[in-house]
Parts: C-alpha cells; sequence; structure tokens
C-alpha cells in the first residue's frame, strides 16, 4: 500500500511539475514572439534612417555642383541667366 501511495505522489508530482514548465515555456513564448516584434520595428527603423543618410550624403555631394548652386538660385532666389527673357504667367 506504501508503494501505491508513494508512486501516486510521484505521479501527482510530476504531472504538477509538467504543468508548471508548460506555463513557463509558453510564457516565455510570448517574451520572446514581443522581443522579436521589436527587433522588427527597429530593423525597420534602422532601414529608415539608413535611406535618410544615404539621401543626405548624395545631397552633400551635391551641393558643392555648379549644377545644383545654379538650381537653387534659380528655383529658391528668382535669379536668372544673362540674356534670359523671363515669361509671367497672370491668370
Amino acid at each position: 500500500m506504501n508503494k501505491r501511495r508513494r508512486l501516486k505522489w510521484g505521479l501527482l508530482a510530476i504531472i504538477a511539475l509538467s504543468v508548471y514548465f508548460l506555463f513557463i515555456i509558453i510564457d516565455q513564448q510570448s517574451i520572446i514572439d514581443a522581443k522579436e516584434e521589436e527587433i522588427k520595428n527597429i530593423q525597420a527603423k534602422i532601414n529608415e534612417e539608413l535611406n535618410t543618410n544615404k539621401k543626405l550624403l548624395e545631397q552633400k555631394e551635391m551641393l558643392g555642383s555648379d549644377e545644383y548652386i545654379e538650381q537653387v538660385a534659380r528655383e529658391e532666389l528668382g535669379m536668372v541667366k544673362p540674356g534670359e527673357k523671363i515669361y509671367i504667367d497672370i491668370e
């Protein structure tokens, strides 16, 4: 009888531990999923910042070029080359 009782308690302990570990695994999986989502969001931000950085570097290289200076002078400052005629649309 003692042997059966010990076996019963041992089996009950194994089942309880199994359930406990199952809950721990499920909890850890939800934490892992949240961290993976966070990593994905951070990676998207990194890619966005890399694209911005690339555009800024391209713009920096363009800043000294004659074409860029002419473009800024025409579009932002309203300047024209000597001899050019300006047409203004009055409508």
